[in-house]
């Protein structure tokens, strides 16, 4: 794994300065078998150390110790290899195994969850610097976390704000009326409890022993997946068509992902369970009108509109989004580290660099000031809804994630969103992704929609 960790559900805080008294008094939290201790490193960076105590590690050891007992081992049957046999010999593929099984079910959401409740102002994304296996089993993570300079936000929702127009023609009209039509399906038509392709599923996961029984409670993950229409099935995917929600089965393919060589074909097995489904091939304007908080038909063809109404390429949806942000823009000026820039800037490339006209691009005169221009934007627009979603205590759960991925159904919704995740393609990849690293993205898309509400009505 690498030392940058993509993306995590971090966002902003109501004040904690680089001299509050009040992150000494409150830097530990122990919770479920977990220790979360953050320090000052300098004004624009926090160092983060979670320790994973070993009610937790051990069991996910001990679990791994009967994971590489079935290897086939000289002169030795699998039911005769004592424990103390694979400690010795193979230390430090248990060492590696067990990292990296803690932190992908453990330590992730549990720093996205503890940030969050901190209301920590990160900007950019974490990253992992070090990870320690101490003789007591104690298995430690250790972050650094850049982070913005608090604002003090004005009484925003006085401002004074007229929102783009939409163009006036009636084809328009008609394309969105016929669009409704086309896409949307009432829920009674559609099998919204069974699982079909281009479904979006969220399952909880749990480790289960030798036994298949379930291990620790703690030891429960949550992660989405997108179930595609491919020529080569994924083994989990495929796991999943056809099942519905709340159903349970057991699977060893949560960990395909494993690179851990020799034992690639030991995976741990796992209790899943469906907790949620997002429709993936027809339009819900339940969730609609949930998101935008759209009362009747006639909202929802207004809202809609916003995403069929173009001037200069650019729909309605984006402009008024543009100009909401120079509205706050205008009224809170404030400038960003060089440091975090710079970060922003290697994250932006790292992106274009797998466009195929990368080439192109960078060889435009302005290319490099474009990416500062970009990174800066980016940069400050987060720091905003940041710390809007933390002064007003917005909260993100299951059905804003629903509402959220729903958007990517189509073409034509994916123009609503306006925050993604940071890591490339995330509708594309094949292993599942954690709850956590949706969290940030849909915390702020949740914000960003609740301040053009109360702007605007």
């Amino acid at each position: 794994m690498e030392n940058r960790l993509e993306p995590s559900s971090i966002s902003s805080t109501s004040a904690v300065s680089a001299k509050n008294s009040s992150l000494d008094e409150t830097n530990e939290t122990s919770s479920s078998g977990l220790l979360f201790e953050v320090s000052l490193l300098s004004s624009h960076l926090y160092g983060v150390t979670i320790d994973v105590f070993p009610d937790v590690s051990k069991t996910v050891h001990n679990q791994t110790i009967e994971l590489f007992k079935r290897k086939k081992l000289d002169g030795l049957a699998r039911r005769d290899v004592p424990s103390a046999y694979i400690e010795e010999n193979f230390k430090n593929a248990l060492s590696c195994k067990l990292k990296s099984y803690l932190f992908r079910h453990v330590v992730l959401d549990y720093l996205v969850d503890e940030v969050v409740a901190r209301k920590i102002p990160m900007a950019n994304d974490p990253r992992l610097k070090q990870t320690i296996v101490l003789n007591d089993y104690v298995v430690r993570y250790v972050f650094d976390i850049s982070v913005a300079k608090p604002l003090e936000l004005k009484e925003w929702k006085n401002f004074l704000f007229k929102p783009p127009k939409r163009k006036q023609y009636k084809d328009l009209d008609k394309q969105v009326t016929q669009f409704i039509s086309q896409k949307a399906v009432s829920p009674k038509k559609q099998k919204m409890d069974l699982i079909e392709e281009e479904d979006w599923v969220c399952f909880s996961a749990t480790l289960l022993d030798k036994n298949n029984m379930p291990l620790e409670k703690k030891l429960t993950s949550s992660f989405w997946i997108k179930v595609k229409n491919e020529e080569v099935i994924n083994p989990l995917q495929d796991l999943f068509l056809g099942k519905k929600l709340n159903d349970i089965l057991i699977s060893n393919n949560l960990e395909s992902d494993d690179q851990d060589g020799d034992f690639e074909n030991y995976r741990y097995n796992f209790l899943i369970k469906v907790k949620a489904i997002v429709k993936g091939r027809v339009m819900s304007l339940d969730h609609l009108k949930t998101m935008f908080k759209l009362k009747n038909k006639s909202s929802i063809h207004t809202k809609l509109m916003e995403v069929f109404s173009y001037r200069n390429d650019q729909s309605q949806r984006k402009a008024i989004i543009e100009e909401m942000f120079h509205l706050f823009l205008t009224k809170h000026r404030f400038e960003v580290a060089k440091h975090l820039m710079l970060r922003r800037q290697e994250t932006i490339l790292q992106t274009l660099m797998q466009q195929p006209d990368y080439h192109v691009y960078k060889s435009q005169k302005d290319f490099q000031t474009n990416i500062e221009l970009l990174a800066e934007k980016q940069l400050k627009e987060e720091i905003i809804i940041d710390q809007i979603a933390y002064k007003d205590n917005i909260k993100v759960d299951t059905k804003d994630m629903q509402n959220y991925l729903h958007l990517f159904n189509n073409n034509r919704l994916r123009e609503f969103v306006y925050f993604r995740p940071t890591f490339d393609n995330f509708e594309l990849v094949n292993v599942p992704i954690n709850s956590g690293m949706l969290k940030q993205v849909a915390l702020r898309e949740k914000t960003l929609n609740y301040v053009l509400y109360m702007l605007m009505h």
